[in-house]
């Protein structure tokens, strides 16, 4: 999934290629749980990262949880916010750049809809790519994983922490027999 692709994936990945520097590893795109669980009980891949709003559980595939990614807002240098907290109430009426239905940010963006709060959705992406940089520009505000945190500030945004906090669950899913050596040793590295 594209924030989990940033981090914990690329620690999982340096990780691995330190120890094991003549293999190498293929990653696959997903933006659900449901594609990610697909890919890994399809065969596509072995080993699946995935998060969702809530502890990931699936029949037929084992499921190693990993922690939790805390969601923060991202806004551009400008934005009309004071401090380093947003709470859910100060977003009312902001102009929203969101991932598409079935995503974790989707989620927590309708879910404060739901709550009373008036959002506006300027822009849907599957590309989380092209998030940072529409922020940048001004077109919005994004809530996202804070895997994306270090760039963001890097870049010139501002990353807010939010008032009550929301997570994303996150966890690998793999086969439970039949794992080739080479993703046995990738779950051995992941977990360190």
């Amino acid at each position: 999934m594209p924030s989990q692709a940033v981090e914990p994936l690329g620690g999982m990945i340096r990780r691995f290629t330190h120890r094991h520097p003549g293999l190498s590893v293929a990653v696959r795109a997903a933006f659900t749980p449901g594609e990610v669980l697909g890919l890994v009980r399809g065969g596509a891949t072995e080993i699946g990262l995935a998060a969702g709003p809530e502890p990931l559980t699936a029949a037929g595939v084992e499921v190693v949880p990993l922690g939790r990614q805390r969601f923060v807002l991202v806004a551009p240098a400008g934005a009309p916010f004071t401090g380093t907290v947003v709470r859910h109430q100060d977003l009312a009426g902001q102009r929203m750049i969101v991932g598409q239905p079935g995503t974790g940010m989707r989620r927590l963006v309708d879910d404060l809809r739901d709550g009373g709060v008036d959002l506006v959705d300027v822009v849907e992406t599957e590309h989380r790519e092209a998030i940072l940089p529409l922020v940048l520009g001004g077109v919005g505000v994004a809530l996202l994983a804070d895997s994306w945190a270090p760039l963001a500030e890097r870049a010139g945004a501002r990353v807010l922490d939010l008032d009550p906090p929301a997570y994303l669950h996150l966890a690998l899913l793999h086969r439970s027999s039949g794992l080739t050596p080479p993703a046995q040793a990738f779950l051995a590295c992941a977990g360190d």
